[in-house]
């Protein structure tokens, strides 16, 4: 147990350098989920791809936490589609 904690912590701390770096505000590891999410979100990407990646059983979470996010892109969806189905 103590090697992992060490493990973590030796992580965190090189991350912090880079993360000053980049100019970007630090974010713990489960925020990072987040981000993830929004960004396979944003992507277009499958939600059964983004459920495995997430870890969950099904798309209820994704749904719960990300559904207003979701339901604001549903113009970008419609361009999206236009342009895939346009004959």
């Amino acid at each position: 147990m103590i090697f992992e904690h060490q493990k973590s912590a030796n992580r965190r701390h090189r991350s912090v350098p880079a993360v000053k770096l980049a100019g970007i505000r630090r974010r713990n590891p489960y925020h990072t989920r987040h981000t993830f999410t929004c960004g396979l979100l944003t992507a277009s990407a499958n939600p059964s791809f983004i459920i495995e990646q997430m870890g969950h059983e099904n798309a209820q979470m994704v749904c719960e936490i990300y559904g207003k996010w979701i339901e604001e892109m549903n113009g970008e969806q419609v361009n999206m589609l236009n342009d895939r189905l346009a004959i």
